[in-house]
């Protein structure tokens, strides 16, 4: 769907229009988020910056210049993921000295392992930049199955691909990143 399809869409039925805009982008939008907040915040921490890229593109949808939503939804993608990052840094932030946990009765619980914890950050970042060099649709498809739990009928009305289509491509692109991450090791 075209953009001024899509804003005629927006005007003439809101609900139709708005179900179409996060059908059409939510892949887009998901995968900046996810990238911003990947390894700092939850599954939730992503989810709702989606959710809240959606209600303000639909809150400025008038104000946004013809053939520029795209852009615009990156960018907004991009702010709202970093001003929560910002956000949950912020609470991170605020520590307890250990004289004052000592005091409390509480024991000083650290990470068992700081090291296996940053190895699997490091692979999962490397795992997820593997995915995403992967391409469109293979990438969005691996994302939905892995991270989201959703199957072929699924990904294929999110993506407007047909369920076959959707499993082929799934296997072609896991036996790709099958080769791209034995060069990793």
């Amino acid at each position: 769907m075209t953009e001024n399809e899509l804003r005629r869409l927006l005007q003439s039925d809101p609900a139709k229009g708005e179900e179409a805009l996060f059908s059409q982008y939510h892949s887009y939008v998901y995968a900046i988020a996810f990238r911003q907040l990947h390894g700092i915040g939850t599954q939730e921490d992503v989810e709702e910056c989606v959710i809240d890229v959606f209600l303000e593109i639909l809150d400025r949808i008038g104000n946004i210049q013809e053939g520029s939503l795209k852009s615009y939804i990156g960018t907004t993608a991009r702010n709202q993921a970093i001003n929560r990052v910002r956000s949950i840094a912020g609470r991170a932030r605020k520590t307890v000295s250990i004289e004052e946990t000592e005091a409390n009765g509480e024991p000083l619980c650290l990470p068992q392992d700081v090291e296996q914890d940053a190895e699997q950050r490091e692979l999962t970042r490397r795992v997820y930049e593997s995915i995403l060099r992967l391409g469109e649709p293979d990438a969005s498809i691996l994302i939905q199955k892995f991270y989201y739990g959703r199957n072929a009928v699924e990904i294929a009305r999110i993506l407007h691909m047909r369920p076959g289509t959707v499993r082929n491509r799934c296997a072609r692109a896991l036996k790709k990143l099958q080769t791209a991450l034995a060069d990793l090791v």
